[in-house]
């Protein structure tokens, strides 16, 4: 029994360092990209502030009312959120826990 454990780790040890290696990116990578994507998700939220505000009360362009205005802003809303750090980095982050919960599975044969 321990034999053929014994070949199973050898045979997946490749494996194991190939995803240790992609999970220490990986969530580099991500925590690194989160701060630049919540600076950006912070700029586009204000400027879907401004839309609303146009399509609301008229300013800063004096159309009060544009439908286009309020899509525009709706769907900055919603593109702010996904670069939040609740949005895309945490899912990217959600990702790479499951796949270093798979790295811990095949570590611990």
């Amino acid at each position: 029994m321990k034999i053929i454990r014994l070949f199973f780790k050898v045979l997946l040890l490749p494996f194991m360092l190939i995803l240790s290696i992609i999970i220490a990116v990986s969530t580099f990578i991500i925590e690194r990209c989160a701060g630049i994507l919540s600076l950006l998700s912070s700029i586009i939220f204000i400027a879907s502030l401004v839309g609303y505000s146009q399509y609301l009360f008229g300013w800063p362009f004096g159309v009060k009312g544009s439908m286009y205005s309020l899509q525009t802003s709706v769907f900055g809303t919603v593109f702010a959120f996904l670069l939040s750090p609740y949005g895309l980095p945490l899912f990217g982050l959600w990702l790479v826990s499951k796949i270093n919960d798979f790295n811990r599975v095949i570590k611990s044969i």
